[in-house]
């Protein structure tokens, strides 16, 4: 492994962790100023807000990972403007649906109907940030992508807490921090990449076809990611309480710093990896396998670091109303080690083609998350919906392991011819 792959490792590792800092350092303020059930109906707004990005943006910007070592830079700047022009088309497709469901409907799941109007457009601006962020991430300028990164979480939070504290908006504060946030870079990220030469609108019928081909298969897949990841509160709201979410949301944030990590690493392991399989020999496949091995294992040693760490902190971080939430932290960080490692085969797939088969394991995994919801809430309560997501992950990444394993050929147990 080269030394620019580790030095961009530990800069994606310094910028999320600076990045998801500046809100994590923020909790004491919000769990001050917001109630568990306002808390409750700002997590159930990210949701719903992942929801539309998983359909509107369709993953679609793995395409540029996907191509950006075998395209010119012409090739992918029609790839990206091509892109674009799907996701807009996506966006006004969901805004027309959006409206239709909402003139019935005043509010669904705690939020009112006039910000889920507003969710496809958020879902376009924050796709071209993702876009103008991947290419960066390809060109392998670490550096900027993190000052990007924070400076989009920074905006946001500076917004959010001059609404919330001074003016007392309650969780509308966040709401309006995304907005904004989501516009400015928004508008930088279109002129970053009209400057560097990685945006052309040449509409070509091919390349649409090619990037669809690829990103179809992947909205199920996302669907059922969010249906894995989110669904945990959704459950406890309608079967526990609103407040109950809330706190369980507090819980998530400390647990989740295992993604953190686990999203770091595979930020600079991805352009790697397809850079190395874009010309493989068995010195790379065996490399990419010791890596991959070490990852797992300092992936569990962190995660019981992580969650220890985070449960005696926790009472000396947040408001009294919101302590319960230590239950929760080892379990959800326990959920986010093994969808860790879930995410290292996840690039296999793209590699060779095969997305179709994360959109069926990634299906199968979230209808047995759905039940497991059910029944283990009743039984446990609402950290019961940790264990629910801890076994989804787990049936996802056992799939995508045997699919890759069946289809691609990696010494994944040292021995064995290549039949790729």
């Amino acid at each position: 492994m080269d030394k620019l792959f580790l030095k961009n490792s530990i800069i994606y590792l310094g910028s999320s962790i600076l990045n998801k800092a500046i809100p994590f350092l923020l909790l004491p303020v919000f769990t001050k100023y917001l109630t568990p059930s306002e808390y409750g109906v700002l997590a159930i707004f990210q949701l719903v807000l992942t929801f539309y990005t998983a359909f509107i943006g369709m993953n679609s910007h793995a395409n540029i990972s996907k191509q950006f070592y075998k395209y010119s830079k012409s090739q992918v700047a029609k790839l990206i403007g091509n892109i674009l022009l799907i996701v807009s088309i996506f966006s006004v497709i969901f805004l027309a649906i959006t409206f239709a469901v909402t003139s019935y409907f005043n509010d669904i799941f705690s939020i009112p109907s006039h910000w889920l109007q507003v969710m496809p457009l958020l879902s376009f601006m924050f796709m071209v940030n993702i876009i103008n962020l991947t290419v960066l991430r390809n060109e392998e300028k670490a550096y900027l992508f993190g000052m990007f990164e924070i400076a989009n979480t920074a905006v946001n939070m500076m917004v959010t807490v001059v609404l919330l504290v001074v003016f007392h908006y309650g969780w509308y504060s966040q709401a309006i921090g995304i907005s904004i946030a989501y516009f400015v870079f928004f508008i930088i990220s279109l002129s970053f990449l009209k400057k560097k030469g990685y945006l052309s609108f040449d509409f070509d019928r091919e390349e649409i076809r090619s990037i669809l081909i690829i990103s179809l298969p992947l909205i199920p897949h996302t669907l059922g990611g969010i249906v894995i990841n989110m669904s945990d509160r959704l459950f406890i709201e309608k079967m526990i309480s609103l407040e109950m979410v809330g706190i369980y949301s507090v819980g998530y944030v400390f647990g989740m710093v295992v993604m953190l990590f686990t999203d770091a690493f595979i930020k600079a392991w991805s352009p790697w990896f397809y850079k190395n399989l874009a010309e493989p020999s068995d010195r790379k496949k065996r490399e990419i396998v010791q890596y991959t091995y070490i990852y797992i294992i300092g992936l569990f040693i962190l995660t019981v670091l992580i969650s220890t760490l985070g449960s005696v902190v926790l009472p000396y971080f947040v408001d009294e109303k919101f302590h319960a939430a230590k239950e929760f932290v080892f379990w959800i960080a326990l959920g986010y080690a093994v969808r860790g490692v879930y995410q290292i085969f996840f690039p296999y797939l793209v590699h060779i083609g095969k997305t179709s088969f994360l959109a069926i394991s990634t299906i199968v995994a979230a209808i047995i998350n759905l039940f497991l919801n059910y029944f283990l809430i009743n039984l446990y309560g609402a950290v019961g919906a940790a264990f629910a997501t801890i076994i989804a992950f787990f049936v996802a990444g056992l799939l995508v392991f045997w699919y890759q394993n069946k289809h691609y050929y990696m010494p994944w147990f040292w021995k064995g011819e290549n039949n790729a």
